[in-house]
């Protein structure tokens, strides 16, 4: 689990500042505001690492190292970033993460995100105030390195960009947690307004599935579900449900989808053609962000209708994408109780980042019914396209 690539720039960047600029000129006194948690702690020993950057140090190392407007908007609600690091042999770390955690709910900051294990503690905590968020919270306790890490990001910033900053903060930046989610700890993450809560772990398998349309194969078994899809303008669940598995091997990423149908009669496809648009027919949808840009440039949608015929439209940036689209693979079966799609999607289709550890890619799944007119989703991202509410996939290595 790490902090932002564009975090991680600015704390290096600071760690550079503060060999050069005196220390009472970069520490200097932080005014009481919303948000911000005092790091007072009775009789802590002094910290590994100190970070104090304030509004204005944000903003001058932001200019230098992005030229990304979406980046610099959200850096720009921020008003401080403060970080501290503790060796776990110099601090009762019992006392000192009750001692915090107890501040945050005598102040009424709400959990997001709760991770207990044996050796290893992760809590993220927002001071929200309807649709505005004043200030994150990280406590943060790692088996290797041993430390326990603070960090107190402070500013106004809007519900529907948190789960974007949150994100990155959960995937870059800092020493890389070694928490094994497969052995089912203590995890927890809080559904909160505007926050998009829903994720599913990666699942690598040795033998895919046969893309019949069947889900009888034994990797979908281990897989786990998308379920609990809502209407995309009520938010409210939808009657006829819709279950999607995910997994993928060195070669391919596999959907698996169950779509359930009260009245599978009236199941209407249209399109007899691949890579044709449909309109006024039954389909899904399952789309990957897999550069986790929470930007719809940058989502690759991979559509199948109730026969079998597929559909993708590609990532803006994306080269020769006509060739491209007859390289993935998908069957559709009707059923009793609705009908089933199995997807095969290369991973040469898609453009992914260079890396050798695990890392989180935004996904999303939606369904449109012809019968009902609905369309629904698995994390809903509302009339008005707010992909920042994007589901993610945890944990993915990609080839």
């Amino acid at each position: 689990m790490k902090l932002s690539r564009h975090f991680a720039l600015i704390i290096l960047t600071c760690l550079i500042a503060l060999w050069i600029i005196p220390i009472d000129q970069v520490s200097a006194e932080k005014k009481v505001q919303k948000g911000l948690i005092n790091f007072d702690f009775p009789e802590t020993p002094e910290a590994k690492i100190e970070i104090n950057l304030t509004d204005k140090l944000i903003s001058l190392v932001t200019k230098s190292i992005t030229s990304s407007s979406e980046v610099a908007e959200i850096i720009q609600m921020l008003d401080g970033i403060y970080v501290r690091s503790y060796d776990r042999s110099t601090v009762d770390e019992e006392r000192l993460i009750q001692y915090y955690q107890e501040k945050l709910k005598k102040e009424k900051w709400e959990v997001l995100v709760k991770i207990k294990d044996a050796k290893e503690i992760v809590e993220i905590r927002l001071q929200l105030d309807e649709d505005v968020a004043y200030g994150i919270f990280a406590i943060i306790m790692q088996a290797k390195p041993e430390e326990v890490i603070l960090v107190n990001i402070v500013g106004e910033i809007e519900a529907e960009r948190i789960s974007e900053l949150i994100s990155n903060i959960m995937e870059f930046g800092l020493p890389e947690f070694n928490l094994n989610l497969d052995s089912k700890p203590n995890f927890e993450v809080k559904a909160i307004k505007g926050i998009s809560s829903k994720g599913l772990q990666a699942v690598k398998v040795k033998n895919p599935p046969k893309i019949d349309g069947k889900l009888d194969d034994k990797c979908w078994k281990s897989a786990p579900n998308a379920e609990n899809f809502t209407h995309v303008s009520t938010k409210k669940p939808v009657k006829d449900q819709t279950k999607v598995k995910l997994v993928y091997t060195e070669k391919a990423i596999y959907v698996g989808w169950y779509i359930y149908d009260s009245q599978p009669k009236k199941i209407v496809s249209l399109q007899t053609k691949d890579q044709k648009s449909f309109s006024n027919e039954d389909s899904v949808c399952f789309s990957i962000d897999t550069m986790h840009t929470h930007n719809s440039k940058m989502r690759t949608k991979f559509m199948v209708n109730p026969i079998g015929k597929k559909y993708v439209q590609f990532a803006d940036k994306t080269l020769n994408t006509y060739e491209l689209a007859d390289r993935w693979n998908a069957a559709a079966k009707i059923v009793d109780d609705g009908w089933v799609v199995e997807m095969e999607i290369p991973w040469n289709m898609l453009m992914r980042p260079s890396t050798t550890k695990p890392i989180q890619m935004g996904i999303n799944f939606n369904r449109k019914q012809q019968r009902t007119g609905e369309d629904s989703w698995w994390s809903n991202v509302g009339i008005e396209k707010s992909y920042s509410k994007d589901g993610n996939w945890l944990k993915v290595l990609p080839p």
